[in-house]
């Protein structure tokens, strides 16, 4: 159907949502379709026509979505982005007990004019008891993944984003580990510690960070990126066009968990993570920052680190062997008890 009637079809994808025993969040996209091959090893060439494809994809805006979750159903309509947002309470009498992922079923309602060949998708949803111990929230770009953030003009970012494929993103040594570590306690059901990824990367290009930090083996964890270009027009919408905004937010949805914060000194992680526990000191567990040498303005940076220790648990780490020691001797509820 699709390669027949090209020019009228339109996809649907989901994003990772959360939810609490108060409130439910859920994101996802309508566009026009686009061949995505997402070839693990791909020329450069290809690997720039997908790229192009994810960030100008054309949206689709007012198209109604029926989301069903356990035994609730709930309608929204995709705005002029062509996103999807479902944000509401939900005191549901249905909860697991205990923190899970669950399946919602989403069904797509195009306009007449429209086809789709996928009318109903899954989404996933991250549902964290109010039990939970902790949520770690980490930053991607140069904390798991090298970007060369720090790039002249940004040139590394350009061409490690445009030309090179899956294989060829190069990750933190020992940052998988470290964070699977994190999410595997023994016995301990509400002891797991759930990965929320947040990153500068824009939207459109969701579907390789995921496939990324899968290939990668990284904990299974809602992914939050920022909102470019239009989708910051609307309104609700500019509410995630940065890192902090979307941290703020998991935090709303999570008001009695403490969190566990992880960066790197390459952007301003560090500043971030230090406003947000001034902001809520009872819900900044720990802060943990990976030292990237070379760093433009690191004197003022170190000066305003080594004031900060004194308030709250704080390690600069050189490798994630070092966080992870440092981990079990400053949050020992965190790592497992028995892990040599």
């Amino acid at each position: 159907m699709i390669s027949v009637y090209k020019h009228k079809a339109i996809q649907a994808a989901s994003f990772r949502g959360y939810a609490s025993q108060d409130k439910l969040f859920i994101q996802g996209r309508i566009s026009r379709y686009r061949l995505i091959k997402n070839n693990p090893e791909a020329s450069a060439w290809e690997q720039l026509s997908d790229t192009i494809k994810r960030i100008f994809n054309t949206r689709v805006p007012d198209v109604t979505c029926k989301i069903s979750l356990l035994k609730d159903t709930f309608f929204t309509v995709s705005n002029s982005a062509g996103y999807f947002t479902l944000e509401t309470d939900w005191p549901s009498p249905d909860f697991p007990d205990h923190s899970c992922w669950l399946n919602a079923d989403i069904t797509i309602f195009p306009p007449d004019e429209y086809i789709i060949e996928n009318q109903c998708i899954q989404g996933e949803i991250l549902f964290v008891s109010k039990n939970q111990k902790f949520i770690v929230i980490s930053d991607i770009d140069d904390t798991l993944l090298l970007t060369g953030v720090r790039s002249l003009f940004y040139w590394k970012v350009l061409y490690n984003t445009f030309l090179k494929n899956l294989e060829q993103r190069r990750g933190i040594p020992g940052a998988p580990a470290f964070f699977q570590r994190l999410s595997q306690l023994k016995d301990q059901k509400d002891w797991q510690t759930f990965v929320f990824y947040v990153s500068s990367t824009p939207r459109t290009l969701y579907d390789f960070v995921l496939t990324w930090l899968t290939r990668c083996h990284f904990p299974k964890g809602p992914i939050l990126l920022k909102d470019f270009g239009l989708s910051t027009l609307d309104k609700g919408a500019n509410r995630f066009k940065s890192k902090i905004a979307w941290i703020k937010h998991v935090m709303s949805v999570f008001p009695t968990i403490p969190f566990v914060l992880v960066g790197d000194s390459g952007e301003k992680d560090f500043f971030l993570y230090q406003k947000l526990a001034k902001e809520y000191p009872d819900k900044v567990k720990a802060i943990l920052i990976r030292d990237i040498p070379l760093v433009w303005g690191k004197n003022k940076l170190l000066h305003e680190m080594d004031k900060f220790k004194s308030e709250i648990p704080f390690c600069l780490f050189k490798n994630y062997k070092e966080a992870r020691i440092w981990v079990q001797k400053n949050i020992p509820e965190l790592v497992d008890a028995n892990e040599s």
